[in-house]
């Protein structure tokens, strides 16, 4: 089975980004598919996040998801996305908007059906399903497809910011 065969194909889904000129991203991260790159993620999210002056008006809580959102979801594709002993590659962008952040997570390994996961129990946390759960109430927009364009397969999020006034 092919990676895209569990997926829905989307490459003429429309995203919000195309409403952005088909500019570039504004930041591109790309790295191996491991684990001890997770730190450096954390690190890097953590560092845009809070540190870039688009972000400086941002609330502290839109901030903390921002930074949620790229390490569970890069955590994800390195657990899951590749066999054991395969490296693989791990790719993020992001598109800074006035009213919120587009962010693309990119890999190339095995595919899965977001909404085949079981909906963990928030009042006894267990092994699995907490990240994209959290992203998914996070996330003002999610959608998970196989891109021809990227050869692999994209997490699409749009993420709104509040802005303290």
């Amino acid at each position: 089975m092919l990676p895209q065969d569990n997926l829905l194909n989307l490459d003429n889904f429309k995203t919000e980004k195309m409403n952005l000129n088909n500019r570039e991203p504004d930041i591109l991260l790309e790295v191996p598919a491991q684990v001890y790159f997770l730190p450096a993620i954390g690190h890097f999210a953590k560092a845009i996040f809070t540190k870039h002056p688009y972000f400086e008006k941002c609330s502290e809580e839109v901030l903390y998801s921002l930074e949620l959102i790229i390490y569970e979801s890069a955590a994800n594709v390195i657990k899951h996305a590749y066999p054991e002993g395969t490296i693989g590659k791990l790719k993020v962008k992001i598109w800074m908007d006035p009213q919120k952040v587009i962010l693309d997570v990119i890999d190339n390994g095995k595919g899965f059906d977001p909404n085949n996961l079981p909906e963990p129990d928030p009042a006894s946390p267990g092994e699995g399903g907490m990240g994209v759960f959290l992203i998914k109430k996070i996330a003002q927009r999610f959608s998970y497809f196989f891109s021809k364009e990227e050869n692999g397969n994209v997490l699409h999020l749009e993420i709104p910011l509040k802005k303290n006034v």
